[in-house]
């Protein structure tokens, strides 16, 4: 049976769903959610010989939640980033920038000066994926479309002007108001895709990718969800979208869809059967 391998990702799960900020990292969060992590890659690759970066991150992740062997977080991350350096990294600045700096990650609290040291360290080239992310370095200045940049900008800065707010989730109020912010923004972004497309790497940058999905995931009508998700997929196929923000708008739609989920990115959600979740990888080309 394949194995199926998926992120239990915790920095980049939350900042594509309503709650952007970091979740407060009780004691008690830690312990279940690390637990959770645990069983779940141990059952997974009780069914298979071979052991992925994301393997190697979970348990990592696992570990470094459940305050176990300082040694053992670090040795894993070591396997994570030696087996795929590239979406290790990728991993590593999509959490820093959702934490506000590496200082701010949870590895980096527990390993310190280890773990800036863990990222700067090489590992051998037969041993790392090249070319799986595309930067901005690789693309022709003209190709970035500027005038796309900057309404993404705004309608990102309308997507956080009442989520931002301390008592956000808290006041009804600001509830409504940023409701019908959203449901603006959602029919802009449908009209860009009609006319660009997906505003992928191409045209906006790796600086700015992220935003587009930030958006489409607080889309509020799923009629209006379930049209954009078509342009996410084909940017993911043409490989304009990192495979990290598309699984989880891989897991937004079915779980508005469906209630369900295939990677384990939308926390307290159930999973699809093992069957079905072979049948959706397979449909969206993602060989995880």
């Amino acid at each position: 049976m394949e194995k199926i391998t998926f992120i239990l990702f915790l920095f980049i799960a939350n900042i594509l769903t309503s709650q952007i900020r970091a979740p407060k990292m009780t004691e008690e969060f830690k312990i279940e959610y690390g637990q959770n992590i645990l069983e779940n890659t141990t059952r997974l690759l009780s069914r298979s010989k071979d052991t992925t970066y994301a393997d190697y991150w979970n348990l990592a992740l696992a570990h470094c939640l459940l305050s176990e062997d300082k040694d053992n977080v670090e040795a894993l991350l070591l396997k994570s980033k030696a087996k795929n350096n590239v979406k290790f990294q990728g991993l590593i600045d999509d959490s820093s920038r959702y934490y506000g700096s590496i200082e701010k990650i949870p590895f980096h609290e527990m390993l310190g000066a280890k773990f800036v040291n863990l990222i700067e360290t090489k590992v051998p080239l037969d041993k790392v994926e090249k070319g799986l992310n595309v930067s901005d370095v690789n693309i022709p200045a003209k190709q970035l479309n500027f005038g796309l940049i900057d309404t993404i900008k705004t309608l990102y800065a309308k997507d956080q002007e009442y989520r931002s707010l301390p008592d956000f989730l808290q006041n009804q109020n600001l509830i409504e108001k940023q409701r019908a912010l959203d449901d603006a923004n959602s029919e802009a972004l449908y009209k860009i895709c009609r006319k660009h497309g997906y505003p992928g790497i191409s045209l906006v940058g790796s600086k700015f990718v992220s935003n587009a999905a930030v958006i489409m995931t607080h889309t509020n009508k799923i009629e209006v969800f379930s049209t954009l998700f078509p342009y996410a997929l084909k940017a993911y196929q043409n490989e304009d979208l990192s495979e990290n923000i598309f699984i989880l708008l891989v897991d937004r739609y079915h779980w508005r869809v469906d209630g369900k989920q295939i990677f384990g990115t939308q926390a307290g959600v159930p999973f699809y059967e093992e069957n079905q979740i072979k049948e959706f990888k397979n449909r969206y080309l993602i060989d995880y």
